[in-house]
Protein backbone atom coordinates (compact mmCIF):
# COMPACT_ATOMS: atom_id res chain seq x y z
CA UNK A 1 0.00 0.00 0.00
CA UNK A 2 1.40 3.18 -0.72
CA UNK A 3 1.83 6.02 1.44
CA UNK A 4 0.76 9.36 2.35
CA UNK A 5 3.44 11.89 0.73
CA UNK A 6 4.06 14.95 1.83
CA UNK A 7 3.38 18.09 -0.20
CA UNK A 8 4.26 21.50 -1.07
CA UNK A 9 0.63 22.25 -1.96
CA UNK A 10 -2.33 23.27 0.14
CA UNK A 11 -6.16 23.82 -0.27
CA UNK A 12 -6.71 27.20 -1.68
CA UNK A 13 -3.17 27.58 -3.17
CA UNK A 14 -3.45 29.31 -6.31
CA UNK A 15 -1.69 27.16 -9.62
CA UNK A 16 -0.75 26.90 -12.37
CA UNK A 17 -1.33 23.78 -15.01
CA UNK A 18 2.30 23.23 -16.56
CA UNK A 19 1.68 20.42 -18.76
CA UNK A 20 -0.92 18.28 -20.42
CA UNK A 21 -4.48 19.56 -22.49
CA UNK A 22 -4.78 22.38 -19.98
CA UNK A 23 -1.60 23.50 -20.27
CA UNK A 24 -1.61 27.50 -18.86
CA UNK A 25 -4.56 27.08 -17.15
CA UNK A 26 -4.92 28.77 -13.36
CA UNK A 27 -7.06 28.40 -10.75
CA UNK A 28 -7.30 27.25 -6.78
CA UNK A 29 -6.89 23.47 -5.40
CA UNK A 30 -10.07 22.48 -4.13
CA UNK A 31 -9.30 19.07 -3.44
CA UNK A 32 -5.81 17.47 -2.50
CA UNK A 33 -5.57 13.16 -2.84
CA UNK A 34 -1.98 12.50 -1.09
CA UNK A 35 -2.26 8.50 -1.47
CA UNK A 36 -2.72 8.88 -5.16
CA UNK A 37 -0.69 12.58 -5.20
CA UNK A 38 -3.38 13.78 -7.52
CA UNK A 39 -5.65 17.14 -7.54
CA UNK A 40 -8.51 18.38 -8.41
CA UNK A 41 -8.36 22.45 -9.79
CA UNK A 42 -12.23 24.07 -9.83
CA UNK A 43 -11.65 26.02 -12.62
CA UNK A 44 -11.20 23.27 -14.66
CA UNK A 45 -13.41 22.03 -17.75
CA UNK A 46 -15.47 18.93 -16.15
CA UNK A 47 -14.94 15.33 -17.59
CA UNK A 48 -18.24 14.44 -19.25
CA UNK A 49 -19.65 10.73 -18.98
CA UNK A 50 -22.81 8.80 -20.50
CA UNK A 51 -24.10 5.93 -18.54
CA UNK A 52 -26.13 3.42 -20.06
CA UNK A 53 -29.35 2.39 -18.35
CA UNK A 54 -28.90 -1.57 -17.93
CA UNK A 55 -33.06 -1.82 -18.04
CA UNK A 56 -32.87 0.29 -22.12
CA UNK A 57 -33.89 3.31 -20.39
CA UNK A 58 -32.42 6.72 -21.08
CA UNK A 59 -29.04 7.38 -20.00
CA UNK A 60 -26.99 10.06 -17.86
CA UNK A 61 -25.14 12.04 -18.39
CA UNK A 62 -22.09 12.87 -15.49
CA UNK A 63 -19.65 15.41 -14.91
CA UNK A 64 -16.71 14.98 -12.97
CA UNK A 65 -13.96 17.01 -11.70
CA UNK A 66 -10.31 15.83 -13.47
CA UNK A 67 -7.81 15.08 -11.03
CA UNK A 68 -4.10 16.15 -12.17
CA UNK A 69 -0.63 15.08 -10.67
CA UNK A 70 0.50 16.99 -7.96
CA UNK A 71 4.17 17.24 -10.41
CA UNK A 72 2.15 18.95 -13.40
CA UNK A 73 1.27 21.82 -11.38
CA UNK A 74 3.51 24.68 -10.25
CA UNK A 75 2.30 27.42 -7.68
CA UNK A 76 1.40 31.00 -8.53
CA UNK A 77 2.90 34.28 -7.36
CA UNK A 78 0.04 36.72 -7.33
CA UNK A 79 2.50 40.09 -6.22
CA UNK A 80 4.91 39.07 -8.10
CA UNK A 81 2.50 37.72 -11.39
CA UNK A 82 4.60 34.51 -12.20
CA UNK A 83 5.00 30.94 -11.11
CA UNK A 84 7.97 29.70 -9.05
CA UNK A 85 9.08 26.75 -7.03
CA UNK A 86 8.26 27.00 -3.35
CA UNK A 87 11.52 26.91 -0.62
CA UNK A 88 11.11 26.57 3.26
CA UNK A 89 12.55 29.26 5.87
CA UNK A 90 12.37 29.97 9.48
CA UNK A 91 10.36 33.51 10.41
CA UNK A 92 10.11 34.19 14.15
CA UNK A 93 10.59 30.31 15.03
CA UNK A 94 7.61 29.06 12.58
CA UNK A 95 8.67 27.48 9.20
CA UNK A 96 6.67 29.48 6.57
CA UNK A 97 6.79 28.83 3.02
CA UNK A 98 8.66 31.54 0.30
CA UNK A 99 8.95 31.58 -3.11
CA UNK A 100 12.42 31.56 -4.92
CA UNK A 101 11.92 33.54 -7.60
CA UNK A 102 10.69 36.45 -5.78
CA UNK A 103 11.18 35.63 -1.84
CA UNK A 104 7.65 36.90 -0.92
CA UNK A 105 6.12 34.42 1.68
CA UNK A 106 3.40 32.68 0.83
Amino acid sequence: MKEKIKTHLKIGDKVKIITGNQKGTMGNISVINRKKELLSIATLLPRVIYKKNPQGGESKRIELQPMIHISNVILWDTQANCSSKIGYKLIEGTKKRYFKKSGNVV
